[in-house]
């Protein structure tokens, strides 16, 4: 019996410690770019999503979830849904669930599926109402997603020499 499970990513040594750099270089810059242009003090203006999204692009870079459609779109529908829910639906339960399922839903229907997005879709109805009517989750999700896919290019295709946006598979 093997209790180490079958490498999901493939990657070599090198190639793991490259992720590795990149996701922390990642989250560090875009963590700083968005306290620099935080409103509000007290509020986080980076979303739990971003690591996943992190992890999805930077470990899994030719991934059809990782390319910048996806990555881009796939982050700000789903915010935008969950916005639209947290101000719709008073109830946190009812609100999670559309949220979560009307972002997917969205994501399939435009071809962005981004599955940290489902998470971002959650931000505006776990951090209440004022957040949301100033659209300060909307601001955060899209200065973070938009640095994230600047940093994917420059890191990726520019620095490791890999093909990134990959070509479409039609």
């Amino acid at each position: 019996m093997n209790l180490v499970p079958v490498d999901p990513v493939n990657l070599s040594h090198k190639g793991k410690l490259f992720s590795v750099i990149s996701c922390f270089s990642v989250i560090l810059i875009v963590s700083w770019v968005s306290q620099q242009f935080s409103l509000f003090s007290a509020y986080p203006m980076l979303t739990a999503s971003m690591g996943a999204s992190a992890v999805i692009v930077f470990v899994t870079p030719n991934s059809p979830l990782a390319q910048p459609w996806p990555l881009v779109g796939g982050q700000l529908v789903s915010i935008l849904i969950g916005i639209a829910c947290s101000h719709l639906v008073s109830d946190m339960v009812f609100a999670s669930a559309f949220a979560v399922s009307g972002s997917v839903l969205a994501m399939l229907l435009l071809r962005c599926l981004h599955p940290p997005g489902a998470a971002s879709a959650l931000s505006p109805i776990m951090s209440g109402g004022s957040i949301t009517s100033l659209g300060y989750v909307l601001l955060s999700v899209g200065l973070s997603v938009a640095n994230m896919l600047i940093l994917a290019i420059v890191i990726i295709r520019w620095l490791l020499c890999y093909e990134y946006p990959t070509k479409s598979r039609q």
